[in-house]
């Protein structure tokens, strides 16, 4: 089984972009909150249609508290 696990790049301006790799559903979500649940005010979550398969990919745009 290939290794799940979540990519999270922070922009110049404190944006965090989060996306998870060989998770299924829900799963994404819940591990994205686990992960960033104190470091954000603010999130847009876009899911794609992997989310709807068997598996997921999530980008979160998330500004981090000052």
């Amino acid at each position: 089984m290939p290794e799940k696990k979540i990519v999270v790049n922070i922009s110049d301006t404190g944006e965090i972009d989060a996306e998870t790799f060989n998770m299924e559903g829900t799963e994404c979500l819940e591990e994205l909150d686990k992960l960033l649940k104190d470091l954000a005010l603010e999130s847009k979550t876009t899911k794609k249609e992997d989310f709807f398969r068997n598996s997921t990919k999530v980008e979160n745009t998330i500004k981090v508290k000052k």
